[in-house]
């Protein structure tokens, strides 16, 4: 039987995902079914366009029912959580935010999941000037205008109550160190990307510590960023693409 790993997040996630993919391979035993949820700007509660795609909420999307499809007499669940922060600079309420959290970890718990869970980059942000903060939102949340001073406080209030909510899960929880970011304080460092998955992880007990983290061929990689999710909208038309899109060795990956 494979073991089902699921991911969930927004850029981080997407960006690194052929390093991903590569990684689980390495460090997990057996066959894997990786099931994952992510995407540039995504959101954990309500659906979201960049530049003309739009892919709904992580709550509200497909990963859910096919995990239920899983046999529960499978191996344990192994799950990562990264990218809580982009729901607050879309004027999301922090109850609701952790809501759609709980939502998440309800769900995964159900499943005797494993989770790791990567809080929100708040000793990159407190280091974020103010000129560099504007620059920045107008790239990434140009249709989401919020002041820098009731934006940072919203995001530590998240910060505290992911800090307490994490350990009613079970959850191993990682909080991120300036070091991984740059110029861009929400989106690690390409080069810090092995460091920070291989962090997340090795906080799973099944993990081979021995395991590094080692990126995929160039066509490789281009492979698995051409994969595309069950259910989008692109300029208006639903696609609906068949699940897993990818298999090879002893892992198949669905992307939602």
């Amino acid at each position: 039987m494979a073991q089902p790993v699921v991911l969930l997040g927004a850029s981080n996630l997407i960006r690194a995902f052929p390093l991903v993919v590569r990684g689980l391979q390495a460090g997990l035993p057996g066959r894997l079914h990786i099931l994952a949820a992510g995407g540039h700007g995504r959101s954990y509660g309500q659906a979201t366009s960049i530049l003309g795609r739009v892919l709904p909420g992580i709550i509200q999307c497909e990963l859910w029912a096919a995990l239920e499809r899983i046999p529960t007499e499978n191996p344990r669940t192994m799950a990562a959580i990264v990218d809580l922060g982009n729901d607050i600079a879309y004027g999301v309420s922090v109850s609701k935010v952790l809501e759609w959290l709980q939502d998440c970890l309800e769900r995964l718990s159900g499943r005797n999941s494993e989770v790791v869970l990567m809080s929100l980059p708040i000793e990159s942000l407190e280091r974020l000037p103010r000129w560099r903060f504007e620059l920045l939102r107008r790239v990434y949340f140009p249709a989401h205008p919020v002041a820098w001073p009731v934006l940072i406080e919203q995001l530590r209030r998240l910060q505290d109550e992911v800090c307490r909510l994490a350990p009613r899960y079970g959850v191993h929880l990682v909080k991120p160190s300036a070091v991984w970011y740059g110029f861009d304080p929400i989106h690690v460092l390409r080069r810090c990307e092995p460091r920070v998955w291989q962090e997340l992880f090795s906080r799973w007990s099944t993990w081979n510590r021995s395991a590094a983290l080692m990126r995929p061929s160039w066509d490789e990689s281009i492979r698995v960023r051409l994969l595309r999710p069950a259910d989008y909208s692109y300029l208006g038309h639903r696609q609906i693409v068949a699940q897993p899109v990818f298999a090879a060795h002893r892992v198949s990956v669905s992307l939602y």
